[in-house]
Order: structure tokens, then C-alpha cells, then sequence
């Protein structure tokens, strides 16, 4: 990726064209790989889920695992091609998303649904298999509203356990940074509330949704095809010490 306005631009023209795909048929995880190497995908994935924090160097280096000379080079390389802001105070130096960079919306977007947000949960619930039918993230991380105070709300759709989901989630917790709260259904469950037109579900259903797991064709199978609302393309983050908390219970 080149430095500067022209390697801005080009980069605009890739992200642009790969932001159709993300969710569709494509990897999420194989798209963040094209775009960018292992390093900078961690980065960015954290950097752009958190946009409204800075970060100096060693919190980068914890959160992310990557060794403290790669981080460097590749924020410095970030940096200059105005894609993260560099600020000093006093002798730390902090790196933060740039809002004005001239493709913020796209890069959050891509991140919250591949290296950052969703991937992270989705790998989550890999363990679980297909006991996990649909996933989807909903609120204000679908929608980009997502601030320094928000949870992460999430639905899941399977014959897995509330424990389960909830013991599954604990890293993917950790790694965001911020608490996610999972309310968990049996298929047989979430139909009987689309019959009963349960305020809960028939709500988030037709707010925008992130899929973690399946999509909407997989949705319209359990029978929420009429109500089931667009897939979101905004994205947003922040940071927060992890409390481990009771997730919220079924509604």
C-alpha cells in the first residue's frame, strides 16, 4: 500500500469495490487478508473498532500480540498515508483512527464485519459448530452508533446453550474490549415470537443487522423472511475495561 494522498486514493478505489461483497459470498476474513497483511489487519481491525480513543504504542502491542518493531513501522507507514492520527503527550506517542480520512467509512465498515467486530465473534462460536444456526449482531454496532459506553448485542439462533454461548464468548470479550451481551433462542423459541409478533425479536428485525453466522437467507428459514431488515454497512468501536458480567437473559 503506498504513503500519502495517491496511496489514500487507491486504496478508496479497492475498499470501495470490496465493500459490495462483504457479507455476501466472499470470506470476510479472505477479504481483510487481500487488503492487508496479518500486522495491519490487527491493527486496523482494533484501531478502527475504537476510532474515538488513541492508543500509544505498548497498549497497541498488548492488545494486538504483535511484536513492538512491526507495530512501529507499520504505524509510522499508516500514519504518513493519513489513514491513522499521530499526536505526542508528552513523551508518549498515540496513534487513532482518522475520521477524516477520506475513506473512514468504508475501512469501519470493513473492519467491524471482518478483522474486527464480527470475525472475532464469529471465531467465538466456531467451537460451538452447528449447534449455532444464525448469529447477528444488532443496535448500535450495526448501525455505527457504537460509543465508548456501548455493549455489543447479539442474537443467537440454535440448539446451543445460554451457558454455552456465553462461555464461548469470554475471548472474543476480552480481545473487543467491551462486553457482549447474547440473548440466546432454540429455533423453536424464536418462531413461537415471530407467531406471537413478540415486540423483542419483530424489533430488531427490521433494524440492520452484521451476520456472524448464516445470513439472511438462513434467517428467512426460521420464518423471519418478511421482517428480516437490511444488512448494515456502517461500523463503529471504542474501548473500555472488561467487566465480566451476567449476560442478559431471554426476552
Amino acid at each position: 500500500m503506498g504513503t500519502g494522498l495517491a496511496g489514500v486514493r487507491n486504496l478508496s478505489t479497492i475498499v470501495r469495490s470490496m465493500r459490495t461483497i462483504v457479507g455476501r459470498d466472499a470470506k470476510p476474513d479472505r477479504l481483510a487478508a487481500a487488503l492487508f497483511g496479518k500486522t495491519r489487519r490487527q491493527l486496523l481491525g482494533w484501531l478502527f473498532t475504537h476510532p474515538d480513543e488513541a492508543f500509544y504504542v505498548r497498549e497497541l502491542v498488548r492488545v494486538t500480540g504483535v511484536a513492538q518493531g512491526a507495530i512501529s513501522r507499520d504505524l509510522e507507514k499508516l500514519a504518513g498515508a493519513g489513514i491513522l492520527r499521530r499526536t505526542t503527550r508528552g513523551r508518549e506517542v498515540f496513534y487513532q483512527a482518522e475520521n477524516t480520512c477520506p475513506i473512514f467509512g468504508e475501512l469501519k465498515s470493513i473492519f467491524l464485519k471482518t478483522a474486527g467486530l464480527t470475525d472475532e465473534i464469529r471465531r467465538a462460536l466456531e467451537p460451538l459448530g452447528s449447534r449455532v444456526l444464525v448469529a447477528f449482531v444488532h443496535g448500535s454496532a450495526a448501525t455505527g452508533a457504537l460509543r465508548s459506553a456501548s455493549d455489543v448485542d447479539l442474537v443467537v439462533i440454535g440448539r446451543a446453550s445460554f451457558g454455552d454461548v456465553v462461555s464461548a464468548l469470554g475471548r472474543a470479550q476480552s480481545r473487543l474490549g467491551r462486553e457482549i451481551n447474547p440473548v440466546v433462542y432454540s429455533p423453536t423459541e424464536f418462531q413461537a415470537k415471530l407467531r406471537s409478533r413478540q415486540h423483542f425479536v419483530t424489533a430488531i428485525l427490521r433494524e440492520p443487522l452484521l451476520f456472524v453466522v448464516g445470513g439472511p437467507r438462513e434467517l428467512a428459514g426460521l420464518g423471519a423472511e418478511r421482517l428480516a431488515g437490511p444488512v448494515s454497512d456502517h461500523a463503529a468501536g471504542d474501548r473500555r475495561p472488561v467487566r465480566r458480567r451476567r449476560a442478559r437473559p431471554r426476552r
